[in-house]
Protein backbone atom coordinates (compact mmCIF):
# COMPACT_ATOMS: atom_id res chain seq x y z
CA UNK A 1 0.00 0.00 0.00
CA UNK A 2 2.83 2.40 0.84
CA UNK A 3 4.52 1.72 -2.47
CA UNK A 4 1.32 2.63 -4.31
CA UNK A 5 1.00 5.91 -2.40
CA UNK A 6 4.65 6.76 -3.11
CA UNK A 7 4.27 5.95 -6.79
CA UNK A 8 1.04 7.98 -6.96
CA UNK A 9 2.79 10.94 -5.30
CA UNK A 10 5.75 10.65 -7.68
CA UNK A 11 3.43 10.46 -10.66
CA UNK A 12 1.50 13.51 -9.43
CA UNK A 13 4.74 15.41 -8.91
CA UNK A 14 5.93 14.49 -12.42
CA UNK A 15 2.61 15.57 -13.95
CA UNK A 16 2.60 18.87 -12.06
CA UNK A 17 6.23 19.48 -12.95
CA UNK A 18 5.54 18.71 -16.62
CA UNK A 19 2.52 21.03 -16.65
CA UNK A 20 4.58 23.75 -14.96
CA UNK A 21 7.36 23.40 -17.52
CA UNK A 22 4.88 23.52 -20.42
CA UNK A 23 3.15 26.61 -19.00
CA UNK A 24 6.51 28.31 -18.49
CA UNK A 25 7.56 27.44 -22.05
CA UNK A 26 4.36 28.94 -23.49
CA UNK A 27 4.82 32.05 -21.37
CA UNK A 28 8.43 32.42 -22.51
CA UNK A 29 7.49 32.02 -26.19
CA UNK A 30 4.61 34.50 -25.86
CA UNK A 31 6.88 37.03 -24.14
CA UNK A 32 9.60 36.69 -26.78
CA UNK A 33 7.14 37.11 -29.66
CA UNK A 34 5.59 40.15 -27.98
CA UNK A 35 9.01 41.74 -27.47
CA UNK A 36 9.97 41.13 -31.11
CA UNK A 37 6.78 42.88 -32.23
CA UNK A 38 7.54 45.84 -29.97
CA UNK A 39 11.13 46.00 -31.25
CA UNK A 40 9.98 46.13 -34.87
CA UNK A 41 7.44 48.87 -34.05
CA UNK A 42 10.12 50.91 -32.29
CA UNK A 43 12.50 50.47 -35.24
CA UNK A 44 9.84 51.80 -37.61
CA UNK A 45 9.25 54.72 -35.27
CA UNK A 46 13.00 55.39 -35.13
CA UNK A 47 13.30 55.38 -38.93
CA UNK A 48 10.43 57.87 -39.20
CA UNK A 49 12.01 60.14 -36.61
CA UNK A 50 15.38 59.96 -38.37
CA UNK A 51 13.65 61.01 -41.59
CA UNK A 52 12.01 63.90 -39.76
CA UNK A 53 15.43 64.93 -38.42
CA UNK A 54 16.90 64.98 -41.93
CA UNK A 55 14.02 67.17 -43.17
CA UNK A 56 14.44 69.55 -40.25
CA UNK A 57 18.21 69.77 -40.80
CA UNK A 58 17.59 70.75 -44.43
CA UNK A 59 15.16 73.44 -43.28
CA UNK A 60 17.68 74.66 -40.72
CA UNK A 61 20.41 74.88 -43.37
CA UNK A 62 18.10 76.88 -45.63
CA UNK A 63 17.29 79.27 -42.80
CA UNK A 64 21.01 79.69 -42.03
CA UNK A 65 21.64 80.58 -45.67
CA UNK A 66 18.78 83.10 -45.61
CA UNK A 67 20.12 84.61 -42.42
CA UNK A 68 23.52 85.12 -44.06
CA UNK A 69 22.10 86.76 -47.21
CA UNK A 70 22.58 90.44 -48.00
CA UNK A 71 19.52 92.71 -47.81
CA UNK A 72 18.78 92.61 -51.57
CA UNK A 73 19.13 88.83 -51.69
CA UNK A 74 17.06 88.48 -48.54
CA UNK A 75 14.27 90.59 -50.01
CA UNK A 76 14.29 88.45 -53.15
CA UNK A 77 14.05 85.30 -51.04
CA UNK A 78 11.18 86.70 -48.98
CA UNK A 79 9.36 87.66 -52.17
CA UNK A 80 9.86 84.19 -53.65
CA UNK A 81 8.57 82.47 -50.51
CA UNK A 82 5.57 84.80 -50.33
CA UNK A 83 4.68 83.99 -53.96
CA UNK A 84 5.26 80.24 -53.82
CA UNK A 85 4.01 79.30 -50.38
CA UNK A 86 1.44 81.97 -49.57
CA UNK A 87 0.19 82.83 -53.10
CA UNK A 88 0.94 86.53 -52.70
CA UNK A 89 1.37 88.87 -55.62
CA UNK A 90 2.66 92.37 -56.17
CA UNK A 91 0.25 95.28 -56.21
CA UNK A 92 -1.31 95.66 -59.66
CA UNK A 93 0.08 92.33 -60.83
CA UNK A 94 -2.21 89.87 -62.63
CA UNK A 95 -2.01 86.25 -61.63
CA UNK A 96 -3.33 83.57 -63.97
CA UNK A 97 -4.38 80.23 -62.55
CA UNK A 98 -4.61 77.16 -64.75
CA UNK A 99 -7.89 75.56 -63.72
CA UNK A 100 -7.42 72.66 -66.13
CA UNK A 101 -4.81 71.20 -63.81
CA UNK A 102 -2.17 70.78 -66.55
Amino acid sequence: MKKKKNSDKKRLIRVLLSVGIIVFAFYAVFTLVNQQIEISEKREQLEKLQGDIVVQEVKNDELKQVYELEDDENNAYIERVAREEFDYSKQGERVFINIAGD
